[in-house]
């Protein structure tokens, strides 16, 4: 079987699931969801699973995808010390997100130059590679929703419903504005402040809440929505080549 192949990549992450259809290196499809997609009439020769969630939720996701297309190869991707030309900065490999370090890999390959990787979902990470493939390390910092979870859940009186979620000018005159604009900058501080210390870095995003964060500072970017899955399908790709 060649590696330009039928592939499917399952991306798990802490609160949805992606998965994303390849047919050679083009993108058939990208469906969200909590199960497997079964009736698109695409059959996976191999399927790359990526995930970031606990041992046990994995395995019955794989048994749930797998029992689906139960001919297909199986590729589990984990980090690793060295991949597609890109060197992992922990000490402790397999330590390092396989989103965060898929997420490296495809920027690396995509800008061949040096580069901040954000993907801002339910935690914001912020990852650095240089030019030669030296991931450098990164931060992992609460997303905006889990920033207002934290203080409608710690506190008694920090209250608001969703329709008072509102825009305004000048500072914030309402708990709700208080609280999304106060998470928001929070936000925005921690990514300029990363943006002073590498501001000649090209900059890729990827996340529900990367672009419009990033669009308020101005920062030059280049968005690709499906970049896990682009370097899911690059490991996958050199994996599948090194089992022929």
């Amino acid at each position: 079987m060649s590696v330009e192949s039928r592939i499917l990549v399952v991306d798990a992450g802490n609160t949805s699931i992606k998965f994303t259809a390849f047919e050679g290196e083009q993108v058939l499809w990208v469906q969200r969801g909590d199960s497997c997609p079964v009736e698109t009439g695409f059959a996976p020769e191999v399927i790359y699973f990526a995930s970031v969630r606990s041992k046990e939720q994995s395995a019955l996701l794989h048994a749930d995808v797998q029992a689906e297309f139960p001919s297909s190869e199986w590729i589990t991707l984990t980090s690793q010390a060295t991949a597609c030309f890109v060197r992992n900065a922990y000490i402790e490999p397999e330590r390092l997100g396989i989103d965060r370090w898929l997420g490296v890999i495809a920027a690396h390959h995509l800008i061949k130059g040096d580069a901040v990787v954000v993907d801002a979902g339910t935690a914001i990470k912020v990852d650095v590679v240089n030019r030669e493939g030296t991931h450098l390390g990164g931060y992992i910092a609460p997303g905006l929703a889990m920033m207002t979870e934290s203080l409608l859940s710690k506190t008694a009186r920090i209250r608001f419903d969703s329709h008072e979620v509102v825009e305004g000018e000048g500072l914030p005159n309402s708990t709700a504005r208080a609280v999304t604009e106060g998470c928001h900058e929070m936000a925005l501080g921690f990514l300029e402040r990363i943006h002073h210390l590498y501001p000649e870095f090209k900059w890729v995003v990827t996340g529900g809440d990367a672009q419009a964060l990033l669009n308020r500072l101005g920062i030059a970017l280049e968005c690709f929505p499906n970049l896990v899955a682009l370097g899911a399908k690059l490991v996958g790709d050199e994996q599948l080549r090194g089992n022929k």
